[in-house]
């Protein structure tokens, strides 16, 4: 019999989680919950970076995903950049000066249900950074050699949390779970993933939330952001449920729905989290059409239908990457479209 040993409890919106390392049959064991206390702050010990969201705010998600239209004005004309020929680049990412990830750990921070309810992700993240896709990187980070990005430790956290959390309690949920892990710093990054029907926002007054359930509110799927902390850097994303139309890639997809579009989405934050983790790094400067795009924003197909690319041997459906060297969106640093890997 698999026993799952109780580590720590942690406080999230207030909120203890009890936290329990994942082991073999883990899901199968149930966890731990604690009631609810009071709201705590952020474990902010100096500055709060920007957080970048896929979508714009404002813009409802739902509604451009089932037209098949880009966010942004509705009479601007969108393209995604394909690999054109030698000339004036105005899609290609500037450098801004600020640190990149040449290389990490993904820590999988799991609320309220196993690792399967998100179609397992760790197992897609740990065939992107297999893959040559995850190369495209290399030119941003300066760094080139293989299994750079790898799978660590995870976490699963239960509770009885509110309806709609915020930006606040994914830092305190990040903080709490790097605490217990011991790590921090620009080699790790914390994806964070929320079950079906919890919404997430920036904060109680912006109105910039996941919220499929209420079109007026529903303008991302995810965004990546960092925090400086006592226990030192974090670099986090927020992964709510993203089987949602708004979010879903098409049908049909080569895994299913359920693991294709947390993919998808998955991918998108982990390349931007690498290339920009701070909003200071890599992103558009050039173009006032994609002024402040970073790495993913630029090749997406806002009804998410994308071809099938292959990382380590087993087919996805991801959307692109945008690749300075080529000039355009692509699956490998050498041009390849699908399904080469």
């Amino acid at each position: 019999m698999n026993v799952s040993r109780v580590l720590h409890a942690i406080v999230l919106a207030g909120v203890p989680l009890v936290m329990t390392l994942p082991c073999a049959l883990a899901q199968e064991i149930p966890l731990t919950s604690l009631k609810i206390k009071a709201g705590q702050p952020a474990p902010t010990s100096g500055p709060r970076y920007p957080m970048h969201a896929l979508g714009l705010s404002k813009v409802n998600r739902q509604a451009l995903w089932a037209e098949g239209k880009p966010p942004g004005e509705a009479t601007a004309s969108f393209l995604i950049p394909s690999i054109p020929e030698p000339g004036f680049y105005p899609a290609d990412l500037g450098f801004n000066g600020g640190p990149t990830v040449p290389s990490a750990q993904f820590h999988g921070i799991y609320i309220n249900c196993a690792p399967a309810c998100w179609g397992t992700p760790s197992n897609f993240l740990s065939d992107l950074g297999k893959s040559q896709m995850i190369h495209i990187t290399d030119a941003y980070v300066s760094a080139y050699g293989y299994n750079r990005y790898t799978v660590g430790p995870g976490v699963l956290g239960t509770g009885s949390l509110p309806h709609v959390l915020y930006d606040s309690d994914m830092e305190n949920f990040a903080y709490e779970v790097a605490t217990l892990l011991k790590v921090s710093g620009y080699n790790h990054i914390f994806h964070i993933y929320l079950p079906p029907q919890q919404d997430v926002c920036f904060d109680p007054v912006s109105g910039v939330c996941y919220s499929p359930d209420n079109p007026a509110t529903f303008f991302f799927c995810a965004y990546h952001s960092s925090v400086d902390t006592p226990l030192g850097h974090l670099l986090y994303t927020v992964e709510p449920y993203q089987n949602v139309p708004g979010c879903q890639v098409q049908a049909p997809s080569p895994n299913g729905l359920l693991i294709d579009s947390t993919a998808d989405v998955l991918s998108h934050e982990t390349f931007e989290t690498i290339t920009d983790p701070d909003g200071t790094a890599w992103w558009n400067n050039f173009s006032l059409p994609l002024f402040g795009s970073e790495i993913g924003d630029e090749c997406q197909n806002f009804n998410f239908g994308y071809g099938s690319v292959r990382l380590n041997g087993k087919q996805y459906e991801i959307q692109p990457e945008y690749s300075n060297i080529l000039h355009g969106c692509a699956f490998t640093p050498y041009g390849f479209f699908w399904p080469y890997e």
